[in-house]
């Protein structure tokens, strides 16, 4: 039987291997895996998570591109906030001027209301003839409604664009004909962001709307006829594509076929992008553009998710020689959302680091801590702790005696 035993090492030597190849083998499969590759065939493009703007996605997202008719949304928005501030209803009417009409040569061929002077027609109106058929004469008309000129309306435009912060952003119109007009994927996908945070009612009143009919008997003078054309969304994933409720489209030659998309499905919204599909035809064109904004939002829903992680209870800080004893800590930007892996949402880990004590004063937002988020050992996001409010200095008392408390207990410190 002595034979044997150099048999019995191997075959063993050999069963160790494979339970540590097959241990080896069950740490790989339960680690998170890296998405697939994202291609699409387009000039520019961003995929973002709308809830807390991280880019999942990017292709030469700060190159300048004309927008097109996506321009529209920044009208709309400037449109949003009258009407926020009590300057602007729904109902107002608005005079259709002869810049804003239909048979305006410089508008014939394009995108149009079908506008004409003489009609009945209210800001609500216009601002659904702008969103759903992309209506260029709707734009000049509201333009004019607000600021008195399409001139004016342009710097009012640009005016908004740099005190939102955007560098890249440019207007010449307010409907996008001109290439005059630019956008970065990076800056539009920002701008959208803001404007669904801003105007959450836009999607349902005007971006989600699939056909627009106008004029109707309320439009036309008494006596004269009502012809009313019916027009369609050119957003072809409303309705198609699980999820999306927005926002534009938009074409001229100097850029190609453009989108920007949002979609929700669950507790995740997404902002998509595409700037200059190609297309030799309107229909081609179409549905490269839509198709990549489908490849883009499939992507991001199947690979991530939007996740609210639990955060340990944070204590206040302690403040001395303060008006006030403690100061509550609040994490920056307010409540914390996460973008993660979508085979990571149960996985995510929270360690609490924070300043035991501070010396008054305490400017609001000071940063007295953080919240560190980590998946499988790795650091995936860090989210810093601010104080809530403002601490001044105590008076003269509260301050000496602070004083004396933290030297002496300086002093014991030391001893030990």
């Amino acid at each position: 039987m002595l034979h044997h035993k150099p048999m019995r090492r191997l075959v063993g030597a050999v069963a160790l291997i494979a339970l540590l190849v097959s241990l080896l083998m069950g740490l790989t499969a339960t680690a998170s895996a890296a998405p697939p590759d994202l291609t699409v065939n387009v000039k520019a493009a961003v995929l973002m998570d709308f809830t807390t703007g991280q880019v999942l996605f990017e292709r030469d997202a700060d190159t300048p591109i004309p927008p097109a008719s996506i321009t529209k949304l920044m009208t709309l928005h400037l449109a949003y906030k009258k009407i926020a501030d009590g300057s602007l209803t729904r109902e107002d009417k608005i005079s259709v001027q002869k810049e804003a009409w239909a048979a305006n040569p410089a508008l014939t061929g394009s995108s149009l209301m079908f506008l004409e002077p003489g009609q009945i027609v209210t800001v609500g109106e216009v601002m659904k003839g702008i969103a759903v058929p992309s209506g260029n004469d709707a734009s000049v008309a509201l333009a004019q409604h607000i600021a008195g000129s399409v001139d004016q309306f342009v710097a009012m435009m640009n005016q908004e664009a740099r005190e939102m912060g955007f560098k890249q952003m440019t207007f010449a119109d307010p409907h996008g004909l001109s290439p005059g007009n630019m956008v970065t994927a990076r800056e539009l996908a920002m701008f959208a962001r803001k404007y669904v945070e801003l105007h959450p009612e836009s999607l349902q009143e005007l971006h989600s709307v699939e056909e627009f009919s106008y004029p109707l008997a309320q439009n036309v003078p008494p006596g004269k006829p009502v012809e009313t054309i019916k027009q369609y969304n050119r957003n072809n994933l409303l309705g198609t594509f699980e999820g999306v409720d927005g926002l534009k489209t938009g074409f001229i030659e100097e850029s190609g076929y453009n989108i920007v998309l949002t979609a929700k499905r669950g507790d995740m919204r997404l902002i998509a992008v595409v700037l200059g599909a190609p297309g030799a035809t309107e229909a081609q064109g179409s549905a490269n553009r839509a198709e990549a904004g489908r490849t883009m939002l499939s992507w991001g829903f199947a690979n991530f998710a939007t996740i609210k992680p639990d955060v340990p209870q944070i204590k206040p800080v302690r403040v001395w020689k303060g008006a006030a004893n403690e100061v509550a800590l609040e994490p920056a930007g307010g409540t914390v959302y996460l973008t993660v892996a979508r085979d990571q949402r149960d996985k995510v880990t929270t360690t609490l680091h924070q300043e035991e004590s501070i010396v008054a004063p305490v400017t609001q937002g000071t940063k007295l801590g953080e919240l560190v988020f980590a998946a499988e050992g790795k650091e995936i996001a860090k989210v810093d702790l601010v104080a809530k409010d403002e601490v001044k200095q105590g008076g003269f008392f509260k301050r000496l005696w602070d004083t004396i408390r933290l030297t002496v207990t300086g002093w014991f410190n030391r001893k030990k």
